[in-house]
């Protein structure tokens, strides 16, 4: 899927046209948006724990309220859905100019390392039996989300049999995606109820 114009406006009939093609691309510009006006703080608020705001949020007609608006909608929706959608939307990466002989010029993005890390914990309080050691969990689902880890090799050197790691990483796998296809069911109800999503015809 392209990234969403950011530049583009709402039109004062949005609630009959509506503005985005589906959820996926209502959140890609929202997290595009963010990034780059805000460095990324109201992610990194939403992902701050299971908080509701009191209304449906910015209404305004251009980006800041259009991504004002789809970050309140997302706030109804529950917390883990919630943050499996976003972190599938953020950057994985960040540049780092901190010079070390060590560096790559590139760095892990710390609010995407928080929601993986969180992620790891919900999927403990989850599975039974409980994925072991969370350093595994976590490269199960940093993969998920498309970063360049082996949870086997995890595994391994963790003394997981492999066997059992790859039990258990289809059950988290199977999880993750649980939630995000529920969470975008339920996103996408709560935007085509406020008149945000196009419809054909």
């Amino acid at each position: 899927m392209t990234e969403h114009n950011a530049n583009h406006k709402v039109t004062m009939n949005a609630t009959q046209t509506g503005i985005f093609k589906s959820a996926q691309e209502a959140i890609m510009f929202a997290c595009n948006f963010s990034s780059q006006q805000y460095a990324m703080s109201p992610m990194a608020k939403l992902l701050q724990g299971p908080s509701r705001g009191s209304g449906r949020g910015l209404v305004g007609l251009d980006g800041a309220g259009q991504a004002g608006m789809v970050f309140a909608e997302l706030q109804r929706i529950d917390y883990w859905q919630l943050a499996v959608l976003i972190t599938g939307k953020l950057a994985r990466s960040e540049r780092c100019d901190c010079r070390r002989s060590c560096c790559r010029g590139w760095k892990l993005n710390p609010i995407f390392e928080e929601a993986v890390n969180q992620l790891a914990d919900y999927v403990a309080l989850t599975l039974t039996p409980v994925p072991p050691v969370k350093e595994f969990r976590v490269a199960v689902i940093m993969k998920y989300f498309g970063e360049k880890t082996d949870p086997l090799e995890v595994a391994k050197h963790l003394e997981i049999k492999k066997a059992a790691a790859e039990r258990h990483i289809t059950a988290i796998r199977k999880c993750i995606r649980d939630l995000e296809k529920n969470g975008l069911t339920a996103f996408s109800e709560r935007l085509d109820d406020i008149g945000m999503l196009m419809r054909a015809g």
